[in-house]
C-alpha cells in the first residue's frame, strides 16, 4: 500500500455504509413518499462515485440498481443498468471538472435523473409489456426536480474532506 492510501477497510466500512444508507433510502421512499418520489438512491450513487474511484462507483450503483430491482419483484435489470451509467457518467464528470460544488451536483444530478428514467422505461418497454408512451412528462419532471431538490439538501451531508466517515 502506498503511504497516504487509504486501506482496504476503510474502503469497505465505506461501501457498507453507503448500502445502508441505500436501503434506508429504500425505506424512507416507500414509507413517507406516495406519488412522484425523489430518487434517493440516485442521490447516493452520485455522491459515492463523486468520491471514488470508476470501478468502485460501478460497483455501488450496479448494487444499489439490484436493490431497486429486487425490491421492486418484476424485472431485475433497468435499475442496474441506469445506476451503473449514473456512476459512470458522475465519475467522468467528476475527473473533467477542476472543483465538485453544489450547483455542479444539482446539474450533474438532474441530467442523470433524465438519463436513469430513460433508461429504467426503455429496458421496462423492451423486455416486458409495460408502455409509458401514455405516461405524463409532468410526473418524470416532477421526479427528477425533487431528486435535484434532495441531491441540495444532502449535498453538506456528503461533501466533507477525505477523511470523513462518509468518503
Amino acid at each position: 500500500m502506498k503511504p497516504g492510501r487509504r486501506g482496504e477497510g476503510v474502503i469497505v466500512k465505506t461501501f457498507l455504509i453507503y448500502s445502508g444508507l441505500a436501503y434506508l433510502a429504500l425505506a424512507i421512499q416507500g414509507l413517507l413518499f406516495t406519488g412522484t418520489k425523489p430518487d434517493l438512491v440516485l442521490v447516493l450513487v452520485c455522491f459515492y462515485s463523486a468520491r471514488h474511484e470508476q470501478g468502485r462507483g460501478m460497483a455501488y450503483g450496479a448494487f444499489t440498481g439490484l436493490l431497486i430491482d429486487v425490491s421492486g419483484g418484476f424485472i431485475v435489470g433497468p435499475n442496474i443498468v441506469g445506476k451503473t451509467v449514473a456512476a459512470v457518467l458522475t465519475r467522468t464528470v467528476r475527473d473533467n471538472l477542476f472543483e465538485w460544488n453544489i450547483v455542479v451536483g444539482a446539474f450533474v444530478v438532474a441530467a442523470l435523473s433524465v438519463i436513469d428514467l430513460a433508461v429504467v422505461n426503455i429496458c421496462y418497454e423492451t423486455f416486458s409489456k409495460i408502455s409509458f408512451v401514455n405516461r405524463t412528462w409532468g410526473t418524470s419532471v416532477a421526479g427528477s426536480v425533487y431528486t435535484v431538490a434532495a441531491a441540495a439538501v444532502m449535498f453538506p451531508l456528503f461533501n466533507r474532506s477525505r477523511d470523513a466517515l462518509w468518503h
